[in-house]
């Protein structure tokens, strides 16, 4: 059971703001969401990691993040800064027909790339 290479995620992607869920709380049969520097929600994580996998704040997950959408929704800064430039994101071949996102990227509106991340628990 490894862990991520924290000081590499930081380095690349630091400076980014990211959709953070509290899997504690329980909102219309959902999560609630709030938007995290990708820095402090990394802070949180080795936190909760060092406290035996346990948190004040909850069980926080790293959800719906759109790490590689190319910025192609403009001035909205709730949607973070995208990586295009990364290419963090290969379609696996046996979901190679990518029919939803092939769609997305022809309209230049939206994707269905996503980025899932958290500690055990």
């Amino acid at each position: 059971h490894g862990k991520p290479n924290f000081e590499h995620l930081l380095q690349k992607f630091g400076e980014a703001v990211v959709p953070v869920a509290n899997c504690d709380v329980k909102e219309y049969n959902s999560n609630p969401k709030e938007q995290l520097p990708f820095k402090e929600y990394v802070e949180y994580w080795r936190e909760y990691i060092r406290n035996g996998y346990s948190s004040s704040r909850g069980c926080l997950y790293l959800k719906d993040w759109h790490l590689s959408r190319s910025g192609l929704i403009p001035n909205t800064p709730a949607l973070g800064i995208a990586f295009p430039e990364q290419d963090v994101y290969t379609t696996p071949v046996y979901f190679s027909s990518d029919w939803l996102n092939e769609y997305w990227d022809a309209v230049a509106v939206d994707d269905f790339r996503f980025v899932y991340m958290g500690p055990k628990g």
